[in-house]
């Protein structure tokens, strides 16, 4: 992978602008690690060691990315709110200092995770695998509009679960992008643990298909639910329980494909030992 040395000081300021938290980054990995196959499982714990899981790796690629600016890019897409396709050409440019995109990064990892030279090399494939596939499934990675919402200010008056009948909400101005990375996820459970059981008991009760495992589909399914909870903001740009309510499904629907698709990409990636394919 490409390591370009950079002044990094200019991205200190934005480091977690494009990242689900470590709760949401968590929750995709728990639910991969729980499904994936005996090869899988027997290449992950050789690779990070026995005792280690996904989700303990899981925000490793926002903990590197400030002394490694070249995949600053990785972390998202950037396709226009307004539309509802993507094209690698518009959404996916190049940029030398700063990488692509996380479409053509993840294509990247599938093969780098079997093929890569060294141990240490697909041990970084595998931490990268869990951060970007958990990232393209944020809705706001996928949007390029006000850097994926990062400047799209809010203020947040919701109670959610965890504070339902119990507390008083106060009013904190906010983001849209912090409150899809960290927000949501916190006003509904204490810890991130108590999630991934949530949804085992109940979205993943129902849907166990991944579907289509084209990133580049990833990417317009997120996007096109980023344009839901876009839209979904009252012109008073006050998110209070009713737009909690609104989002709370679109937020379990991303983060339960988040985990199936991380765990079949996996299994699929270490079922091959194919190393002859560009």
């Amino acid at each position: 992978m490409r390591r370009i040395a950079l002044a990094a000081a200019a991205l200190c300021v934005s480091s977690q602008a494009f990242a689900w938290g470590p709760e949401g980054h968590s929750i995709v990995a728990e639910i991969a690690q729980r499904r994936l196959n005996a090869a899988a499982a027997a290449m992950v714990e050789k690779l990070l060691g026995r005792g280690h899981s996904l989700a303990s790796v899981g925000s490793w690629a926002d903990d590197v990315r400030n002394e490694r600016p070249a995949t600053y890019n990785w972390h998202f897409v950037s396709i226009p709110l307004a539309l509802s396709d993507y094209q690698p050409g518009r959404d996916c440019r190049d940029d030398a200092a700063r990488g692509d995109c996380v479409v053509k990064e993840i294509a990247r990892l599938k093969r780098e995770l079997r093929c890569a030279e060294t141990d240490a090399q697909k041990a970084e494939a595998l931490k990268y695998a869990v951060h970007f596939i958990g990232d393209i499934h944020q809705p706001l990675h996928a949007v390029l509009d006000d850097h994926g919402g990062n400047d799209f200010k809010v203020d947040v008056f919701m109670r959610g679960q965890v504070c339902l009948g119990k507390c008083v909400p106060q009013r904190t101005p906010s983001d849209l992008h912090t409150v899809w990375d960290v927000t949501l996820i916190t006003r509904t459970v204490w810890a991130w643990g108590a999630y991934v059981d949530r949804l085992e008991n109940g979205w993943l009760k129902t849907n166990t298909d991944p579907g289509d495992m084209a990133p580049e589909s990833w990417a317009v399914t997120a996007h096109a639910a980023a344009r839901e909870v876009w839209n979904a903001v009252p012109a008073t740009m006050t998110l209070d329980d009713d737009y909690y309510r609104t989002a709370l499904p679109v937020l379990d629907r991303q983060l339960g494909l988040g985990g199936l698709r991380l765990a079949k990409f996996l299994n699929d990636a270490y079922a091959s030992t194919d190393c002859t394919a560009p």
